[in-house]
């Protein structure tokens, strides 16, 4: 399947969704795409690794509604191959995205601890990507 955005995002972080928001500011009419790799729109990272699995907040309260800049969500996809001079990207299900401009929000991947089982021993989860339900207690 072929998208054709005016921006293009790519990253579904926090970082993606203020750019969302940003561009809708400055930018009503635009056509906007946002691409992550993770199940779930954009939602508060410290509040889930913290207030969220001690049972302070809900995983409702750290959506950050992305969705309400317009900009249109393909999650669970992976950008695997850009064309600067087509304007173009592919996910890793085949669909292309055509855009005008495009933002590479991909953020960082978390280094893994080495002494990790201590807090699974003490009944904590380390969040890794899973999601706001991955700070539930288990």
């Amino acid at each position: 399947m072929e998208h054709r955005y005016d921006y293009l995002i790519v990253g579904g972080g926090m970082a993606g969704d203020a750019a969302a928001k940003a561009i809708h500011e400055t930018d009503a009419s635009a056509r906007i795409g946002l691409v992550g790799a993770e199940a779930h729109a954009p939602y508060e990272r410290p509040p889930l690794s913290k207030a969220l699995w001690k049972g302070d907040k809900s995983p409702e309260s750290i959506d950050l509604n992305t969705a309400k800049s317009g900009a249109v969500l393909h999650l669970d996809r992976r950008i695997v191959a850009l064309d600067r001079t087509a304007h173009s990207a592919s996910d890793d299900r085949g669909d292309i995205y055509r855009y005008r401009r495009l933002l590479l929000a991909t953020g960082a991947t978390p280094r893994g601890l080495s002494f990790a089982g201590q807090f699974q021993r003490a009944g904590l989860v380390l969040m890794c990507g899973r999601g706001p339900e991955a700070g539930k207690r288990p």
